[in-house]
């Protein structure tokens, strides 16, 4: 059985550190090396500068310990190829390492990209999706 690989975006990510949802049982998923999670460092950086809003409360020292969490559970890639694919150009970094990671899905909660669908053979769904899928394997 082929594990399945995936980028989760920045939104995603926010959703599993403060909230007991889908998202946080997909990283569940990848703690416990059921699902391979790839991520960039703008991806990690991206996460840390939204998880500082004062609009999350989160402390610096739970998103320093979450981030060395997704570190040490993750395959860290560094993209070569820059893309100009969403409306939202920040939205290219997930892309990027999508495509650098060859992940068979990309998950978000980011209209921008599910509209998408998909991207060079990679879906694009959110985390309830992709759990549903897991399941199905």
């Amino acid at each position: 059985m082929k594990k399945i690989k995936i980028v989760a975006d920045t939104n995603t990510l926010i959703s599993a550190f403060g909230w007991e949802g889908n998202e946080y049982q997909l990283i569940e998923k990848c703690l416990l090396g059921e699902v391979t999670m790839v991520l960039s460092l703008n991806i990690l950086k991206e996460f840390k500068d939204v998880a500082k809003r004062p609009k999350f409360g989160f402390g610096d020292e739970d998103i320093d310990e979450f981030i060395d969490a997704l570190i040490r559970i993750c395959v860290v890639v560094q993209p070569e190829k820059k893309l100009e694919v969403s409306r939202d150009p920040k939205d290219n970094i997930i892309l990027e390492c999508a495509i650098s990671g060859n992940v068979d899905y990309i998950v978000s909660g980011d209209g921008d990209l599910l509209d998408l669908e998909e991207y060079d053979g990679i879906g694009i769904v959110n985390a309830k999706e992709v759990l549903e899928l897991i399941e199905k394997e």
